[in-house]
């Protein structure tokens, strides 16, 4: 469905739309508590994922619409490159700041700096986005 939204009124939208849907799954994180159950939890996990999944294909189209047509393969693979690389540092930042589960106090408030942590880094994403990708800023709008 973002593939088809992105196709029809640009990366801009889609993008910062799925950025703040996956800031408030980030956010809700902060919610979590050592033994929290799947209620608190999957809302958190879903609107994550569901924001990401909107993200996604916006990023995607953005990378290869910045490049001539005949460079749509490396751009792809950098941007995909650009993706992994970047998970995988972050899960290791986030490790590093949540701290040993052992300690279940330190680790829990640790988890909740880097969950509202990345929610803040979201959310400035979405305002960038906004501000420099193509498209309309509103569904139908002009590009």
């Amino acid at each position: 469905m973002s593939a088809r939204i992105t196709s029809r009124i640009g990366a801009r939208l889609p993008a910062a739309a799925g950025l703040l849907v996956a800031t408030a799954g980030l956010a809700l994180l902060a919610l979590a508590a050592p033994h929290s159950g799947y209620l608190v939890l999957l809302p958190a996990f879903l609107l994550w994922g569901i924001g990401m999944g909107f993200l996604t294909p916006a990023v995607v189209a953005a990378a290869i619409a910045a490049v001539p047509a005949e460079r749509s393969g490396p751009a792809s693979a950098m941007n995909n490159t650009a993706r992994q690389a970047g998970g995988a540092i972050g899960i290791a930042v986030a490790g590093a700041v949540a701290g040993q589960p052992g300690d279940e106090t330190g680790f829990v408030r640790g988890f909740h700096t880097v969950a509202l942590g990345a929610a803040g880094l979201y959310a400035a994403a979405a305002l960038l986005a906004l501000l420099v990708l193509p498209g309309a800023l509103l569904p139908g709008g002009e590009r």
